[in-house]
């Protein structure tokens, strides 16, 4: 099974109607679309991304899927969680996802960095809700990728938080698939 269905699936049994998720590094926008159908028109999702372009991607998939009501586009870094999210949301949030690295189709030197991960992921787990879900998708195979990684799982460790690791093959570049449940 592909790494991202995997993800998909683990959120799915989490994340209902009416509920609130998050996609922290939109990209091309595919996540927050998922998330959007999950929660339906009674819920809310939070779509972030640094870069003009992803938001734009994001925008027009929702639009063409007919949840742009239901998604709030965020330009900004997912280092900012706490401060773009509405406050109401903190706390609240049933599910994140978070795919590293860099934009597909889009400039592959602007990428994800481990300090600013670390402190997303940290920002995330606050603002999740207990029963709540985190979908870390690590690149290993870019610049930067494998250290990205290796700190997602050191703040797993040092926070001892709960959490599993799929690989998604035995290639040391192939990308990883960490998902932290918050009890």
């Amino acid at each position: 099974m592909r790494l991202v269905q995997l993800a998909h699936n683990q959120i799915s049994e989490v994340l209902k109607p009416g509920d609130i998720g998050l996609d922290a590094t939109a990209g091309n926008g595919h996540d927050t679309l998922f998330l959007a159908k999950q929660v339906g028109l009674s819920g809310k999702v939070f779509s972030i991304d640094i870069q003009p372009q992803a938001i734009q991607n994001t925008k027009i998939l929702v639009q063409k899927n007919g949840l742009d009501a239901v998604v709030q586009l965020l330009l900004g870094s997912h280092c900012d969680l706490l401060s773009l999210v509405d406050e109401r949301a903190h706390g609240q949030v049933k599910a994140s996802m978070f795919n590293l690295g860099y934009l597909p189709g889009g400039d592959h030197a602007v990428i994800t960095s481990a300090s600013h991960t670390i402190q997303a992921i940290t920002q995330a787990y606050e603002l999740t809700s207990a029963g709540g879900i985190i979908s870390i998708l690590c690149y290993r195979g870019h610049s930067g990728g494998k250290g990205e990684t290796v700190s997602v799982e050191e703040l797993c460790e040092s926070k001892q938080w709960f959490y599993e690791k799929t690989e998604g093959s035995e290639n040391p570049t192939s990308p990883v698939l960490i998902l932290i449940r918050k009890n």
